[in-house]
């Protein structure tokens, strides 16, 4: 939601929410043929400073990310989203397991290791039957 410069060559969308069913529209207009090979998110929101509410925030996050994976992610395509650790992050992941054919979870090691900070690399996106 914060504004970035601009970069040639790059679609910028500031001021759009990730979990609004209008920026999904605005990405699959972008994206060749509306379709994705990877959907990677270092999206958060900004930080309260009640954990348990910036927690459940990030997982509305995630789970909107697998909404739009269900309209831009080719099968066998993958994600990558930020969370933070938490209760709610067992649900996530399995929510997750049921349309990718593998999930774990990811540190980089650029993250402190005191950080709740986490992501999930789900791969193998499978379409579910409608």
């Amino acid at each position: 939601m914060l504004n970035i410069p601009p970069l040639d060559g790059a679609h910028f969308l500031s001021h759009h929410d990730i979990t609004h069913p209008a920026t999904h529209a605005r990405l699959q207009e972008l994206l060749p043929g509306g379709q994705a090979h990877v959907i990677l998110s270092d999206v958060a929101p900004n930080a309260s400073g009640f954990r348990d509410m910036d927690h459940e925030r990030l997982i509305t996050i995630c789970l909107s990310l697998i909404d739009l994976a269900q309209k831009i992610l080719q099968p066998g395509g993958s994600l990558l989203c930020k969370y933070w650790d938490g209760l709610l992050a067992h649900g996530l992941q399995q929510k997750l397991s049921s349309v990718f054919g593998s999930v774990r979870t990811v540190k980089p090691d650029a993250s402190r290791k005191d950080s709740a900070e986490r992501y999930f690399l789900a791969r193998m996106y499978q379409k579910p039957a409608k």
